[in-house]
């Protein structure tokens, strides 16, 4: 008996784009301050970023400095899930100036926002186009949520803070969350080092690097700089000294 052929299932396909539409595209680039290129790029204005580093690295300090930066440019809420509302965000906020630099009512803070709560934030009208997630782990963010925050939210740009394990993110989602981000940035002792996919960056000194005492026998102690971060090329190779 002869097979029947089956035609296939009607259903709406997205089209498949030529390269050389993509080429002739003009697309649209965050009108970021051009200090701030130097240390992550010229991104795109959707981008993703992912900051990570060890407790009390800067990590913080640096993405509240750069919510300043983009305040100029939008609304940025930041969903402080591990800290909250209290001291230490207060002192955060004034070590960058957020009162003397940000117009009132341009840098919102999430008081230990739900994952839900935050969806349902970020789904009104004329909410805030940059958001923040901090931290990662401290709201157990599963990769799917995160993908479904991308997938939700086309139009605005998501900066996630992470723990780290060494000089990498700490976790499994924290790492899928790395390879899905366009902009990956190392904070260790004072200073943030990125890799991007928006052009070459060079490190941000968020503050001057600790002194780390060095003990020799019958000498007194000297004071030595803690090691720096890896630099990285534009392909995110480190580079040779």
């Amino acid at each position: 008996m002869p097979k029947v052929k089956v035609a296939p299932e009607k259903r709406a396909v997205k089209r498949s784009v030529s390269m050389h539409d993509v080429l002739n595209n003009k697309y649209k680039m965050l009108d970021l301050d051009p200090e701030w290129r130097k240390y992550i790029g010229h991104p795109q204005e959707n981008f993703k970023m992912i900051v990570y580093g060890e407790s009390g690295g800067g990590k913080t300090t640096f993405v509240m400095r750069l919510c300043v930066a983009l305040t100029k440019l939008g609304k940025v809420y930041y969903n402080s899930a591990e800290e909250g509302e209290g001291a230490t965000i207060q002192a955060a906020a004034q070590r960058c100036n957020v009162k003397e630099l940000c117009a009132k009512g341009s840098f919102m803070l999430g008081d230990r926002d739900s994952f839900d709560d935050m969806v349902y934030k970020l789904s009104q009208k004329r909410s805030a186009p940059f958001v923040v997630l901090d931290s990662l782990q401290y709201m157990e963010l599963k990769e799917a949520q995160f993908k479904q925050l991308v997938e939700l939210f086309k139009r605005k740009v998501f900066i996630v803070i992470s723990w780290s394990k060494g000089a990498s993110p700490n976790g499994k989602v924290a790492r899928a969350v790395e390879y899905m981000a366009d902009i990956k940035t190392y904070v260790s002792n004072g200073k943030a080092v990125s890799r991007s996919r928006f052009g070459p960056t060079e490190p941000y000194e968020i503050y001057p690097p600790r002194q780390v005492e060095v003990k020799k026998k019958g000498r007194p102690a000297k004071a030595k700089a803690a090691p720096e971060p890896e630099l990285f090329s534009e392909d995110g190779e480190a580079e040779e000294e």
